[in-house]
């Protein structure tokens, strides 16, 4: 039963009420709410359950709201797709010694790959056996406007890389072109100028062969362009977060529709987000390629080292001929085919999905 209003409450059933992150936390709560949640008649949800890049100031904010109302913590329940989010917080709060709430971790977007693979009969394997040298070496995909997809596509174009890939930069939802103070002080300004001068001109940077296209909101949602993943040999994959702040709970694993599309499109991946997301791949099953790339950049905890290592990382591959390129894929085909399938066989696994969101008020 899910309360907005005290005289919903029912005796009788699970009785929960459910705050958006967004919402001014303090103001939203009331005294007779908070009466529900002290005595155990009724669990807080703050709800981030579609999102995984969650951001430390957010929980100084629910932690003033506890202070507020003398709430009851172990009543007190944040859901969201940060699958590093329960370790983080356990650290952050043993640091301010304040009591803690319950952490929530989902997978959901896994399930993005359900419509791919119900068409897979359209994109069979043998597509990706062709023995042929491919026209681009690599695809990099960017919807939303973000300083570390900034930093790569930049890098990419700066580098005389763009001919070589199959590159976009789009700006999903409509949203307006950063501008420099928006980019400081995660970006240098040597960077930040060479966006403003010769990127933003391009923009929005579409890909030749997706021009034609009917996509869902392009690279996110459902979208999977079959000939991206035929015709170039590996994908450097900006992911949605990237904590250039190196706060604690800012440091998320958060894996979305975008690295599960690759797995599917069979290519190994250099991965633009937070330390640790190999590793995370790994206990889900998948296989990573340190034989195709240097992956110790997953190491490193400095963004800003990170970042670097990751653009020379790119530079050095991308120095590689085709033919090079074309040996060192089918080398580690195996890898890629493991993991497709690995893919397929665990997009329906609730556990993985929804961990334990499912039992956690049994």
């Amino acid at each position: 039963n899910h309360i907005t209003d005290v005289k919903e409450f029912k005796q009788a059933d699970f009785n929960f009420i459910s705050l958006n992150i967004h919402d001014k936390l303090g103001e939203v709560l009331n005294k007779e709410f908070a009466d529900l949640i002290n005595t155990n008649v009724a669990k807080l949800i703050i709800d981030f359950c579609n999102e995984g890049q969650v951001r430390e100031n957010w929980f100084f904010a629910i932690h003033r709201m506890i202070k507020k109302y003398k709430l009851k913590s172990s009543n007190i329940y944040f859901i969201s797709c940060d699958s590093k989010l329960s370790e983080n917080y356990d650290i952050w709060s043993d640091k301010f010694n304040i009591p803690k709430i319950n952490i929530i971790g989902l997978s959901r977007y896994l399930e993005e790959a359900k419509l791919w693979i119900e068409d897979i009969d359209k994109f069979p394997i043998e597509d990706f056996k062709v023995n042929r040298i491919r026209e681009k070496k690599f695809t990099c995909l960017n919807g939303a406007y973000r300083a570390s997809r900034i930093k790569i596509v930049s890098e990419l174009f700066r580098s005389g890389l763009d001919k070589d890939g199959y590159i976009s930069c789009i700006g999903n939802y409509g949203e307006d072109i950063p501008t420099k103070s928006d980019l400081q002080p995660e970006l240098d300004n040597d960077t930040i100028k060479y966006f403003i001068d010769k990127i933003v001109p391009k923009l929005p940077i579409v890909i030749d062969i997706e021009k034609d296209m009917e996509l869902i909101e392009p690279y996110i949602g459902n979208s999977y362009v079959h000939e991206m993943y035929t015709n170039s040999y590996f994908n450097i994959l900006t992911e949605t977060s990237y904590n250039y702040e190196n706060t604690i709970i800012g440091n998320n694993i958060f894996p979305t529709e975008k690295i599960y599309r690759i797995i599917f499109g069979m290519q190994p991946a250099i991965v633009v987000t937070n330390p640790g997301f190999l590793k995370y791949l790994k206990s889900m099953g998948f296989e990573t390629y340190p034989e195709f790339f240097d992956e110790s950049y997953d190491e490193i905890e400095n963004p800003k080292e990170r970042m670097s290592t990751i653009v020379k990382e790119i530079k050095k591959i991308c120095s590689l001929s085709f033919e090079e390129l074309h040996d060192r894929y089918y080398n580690i085909f195996d890898k890629l085919e493991h993991n497709r399938n690995r893919l397929i066989e665990i997009v329906d696994d609730i556990e993985i999905n929804y961990g334990n969101y499912l039992n956690v008020f049994e």
